[in-house]
């Protein structure tokens, strides 16, 4: 009589996504649970709730990746989530190899796949807290930092790359000296896949490419002296268990495995002090082509729900996305909702 022998795999993933130091070596991840209105998405084309906030970090994708070499190929499964994990791994390439460690062991009849990367970069300059906080979604009055008053180095470290108004616009963060860049993106973060938002986002950038390339509107496209930016205080240390793989079958080559842990810890930090960045600093030099004698003041309020990607400059897929949708992850101000 044949007997299949079936392999369980336990996944265990972290990721750090910080700046100035701070919790690298942390573990008391609050354990995400159903009266949270936060999710994790293995990939980005996973889909989340509408209304929650919706985190992606690479190293889930990258511990894939790591098992399916180990094991000589893709897992074969009917499972859609398993599928867009199969997916990923042909199309993420977010990090370089020196950026994170991946470790496949090998424990008795247990194939233990681990990864982890942390990345810690401040800004060259930081930002100013914003007193009073900010108002996010109408409702919570939160911390914020940000540029409240003109000043030349912070407008140095933030590029416009797409303005249609205050309410739809896409900002990049581009301080320090490392290989990164973050976007912050406002009225885009409708749908429940952050894949499509990245989309739609991509679209507006190269939207507003080809309008600079023309000359137009060129007013848009730099930090003018009554410019005001402000973006919530996030910050997050949570681990979440992916149970829809939980207990599935997976085969490899003939053989059968099954999945016994699934979890991923993912800590980010976003304040005044730091983000994760890109090395290059954009100088913007259209002001001298603006003709407007009275130009018009934009007002960047991250005060809507927005969309955060953090990628190495360069990389085709970011290796960090989350849709900020509401409050639960900001500080509140004392003494107010």
């Amino acid at each position: 009589m044949h007997r299949t022998l079936i392999f369980p795999i336990l996944l265990l993933i972290v990721a750090g996504c910080q700046q100035h130091g701070a919790r690298g070596g942390e573990t008391g991840a609050r354990r995400i649970d159903s009266s949270m209105r936060t999710a994790f998405v293995p990939v980005p084309n996973h889909p989340g709730e509408p209304g929650d906030n919706i985190i992606y970090a690479a190293s889930f994708a990258m511990a894939w990746d790591s098992l399916c070499g180990f094991m000589g190929g893709d897992q074969e499964s009917t499972l859609p989530l398993i599928r867009r994990l199969n997916a990923s791994r042909k199309e993420e390439k977010s990090l370089l190899p020196g950026d994170y460690q991946a470790t496949v062991e090998v424990m008795g009849d247990d194939i233990k796949v681990t990864a982890a990367f942390q990345r810690n970069l401040p800004f060259a300059v930081p930002f100013d807290p914003v007193e009073g906080g900010m108002v996010f979604g109408k409702k919570s009055t939160v911390k914020a930092f940000g540029m409240p008053v003109f000043n030349a180095a912070m407008a140095g470290q933030i590029g416009v790359l797409y303005y249609e108004g205050d309410d739809k616009f896409v900002i990049r963060l581009t301080p320090g000296p490392e290989q990164d860049e973050m976007i912050l993106a406002k009225g885009f973060a409708e749908g429940e896949k952050l894949s499509n938002m990245r989309s739609r986002v991509d679209a507006a950038i190269a939207k507003g490419q080809k309008e600079k390339a023309k000359g137009k509107h060129l007013w848009k496209y730099f930090i003018g002296e009554e410019d005001v930016v402000k973006i919530p205080v996030v910050r997050f240390n949570l681990s979440t268990v992916f149970s829809e793989l939980i207990d599935q079958l997976v085969a490899v080559r003939g053989q059968m495995l099954q999945i016994k842990v699934a979890e991923q810890r993912t800590a980010f930090e976003l304040d005044e002090k730091g983000v994760i960045v890109e090395s290059e600093a954009v100088i913007m030099d259209s002001a001298a082509t603006v003709i407007d004698d009275v130009l018009p003041v934009k007002h960047l309020y991250f005060d809507e729900p927005f969309l955060v990607m953090v990628s190495r400059k360069g990389a085709e897929h970011p290796y960090f996305i989350m849709k900020v949708a509401n409050a639960e992850l900001m500080e509140t101000m004392k003494g107010r909702k």
